[in-house]
């Protein structure tokens, strides 16, 4: 299995992707694969982030199709990424990417980013209502967002508390199960660090991302 690390669209601020190089030698233009969750947000991030650029993504049905003008690549084209056997998209070629290093997490990406993109690996997308400093995943993955705090569902937090601090700020991810009511069921289900020290965001919420998703497979059921 290849070894999950973290990528941004170079010279840009859209990313961290969790995502793992394509066997072999790897290059900057080359394909990165990544999950359907993480497809999504490099379209949404290429449609609106970047939007007037010449290039854009669209979805027909699981293929994921990047068209161009004479602005973006001198003519016009267009590119379809059809999953691999696994589900996976391998996506490169565009743009460049450049690998994020664990030990100098750029500035502009918060540690909640980095969590996002590792629970995006696991398919699972968070849930925030502006407001208050932690995540919502639903135990039920048909629940709409405005329902998120409404029905059962993980809470995630930083240990600060905190979402969107520095990585090298980060303390230590911890997760709470919370009822229907809002109110929270039982002690912590998963919990890092001592809340004094910084610990390792990448490898932490790797770790938590991991955590959540074998406790929602085996709870989903």
């Amino acid at each position: 299995m290849d070894t999950i690390e973290l990528y941004t669209v170079d010279g840009s601020a859209h990313g961290p992707y969790a995502a793992s190089p394509v066997p072999g030698t790897w290059g900057t233009y080359e394909p990165i694969s990544v999950t359907r969750v993480t497809a999504e947000q490099i379209a949404y991030d290429l449609n609106v982030g970047d939007a007037g650029c010449g290039l854009t993504a669209a979805w027909e049905g699981a293929n994921l199709t990047f068209t161009w003008d004479e602005t973006y690549q001198g003519e016009a084209g267009n590119e379809t990424v059809v999953p691999d056997a696994d589900g996976r998209y391998r996506i490169g070629g565009l743009w460049p990417w450049s690998r994020v290093e664990t030990a100098q997490q750029p500035t502009p990406f918060t540690a909640g980013a980095i969590l996002r993109a590792a629970l995006a690996e696991q398919g699972i997308t968070v849930h925030t209502d502006g407001m208050s400093p932690s995540y919502a995943i639903p135990l039920d993955p048909t629940t709409s967002a405005l329902e998120v705090y409404g029905r059962p569902h993980l809470l995630v937090a930083d240990r600060s508390p905190s979402i969107e601090h520095t990585p090298d700020a980060h303390t230590g991810w911890v997760v709470v199960l919370h009822d229907e009511t809002g109110e929270p069921d039982g002690d912590w289900l998963y919990s890092a660090g001592s809340g004094d020290e910084p610990v390792d965001c990448t490898a932490e919420s790797v770790a938590a991302a991991a955590f959540i998703a074998d406790w929602l497979t085996s709870h989903r059921h």
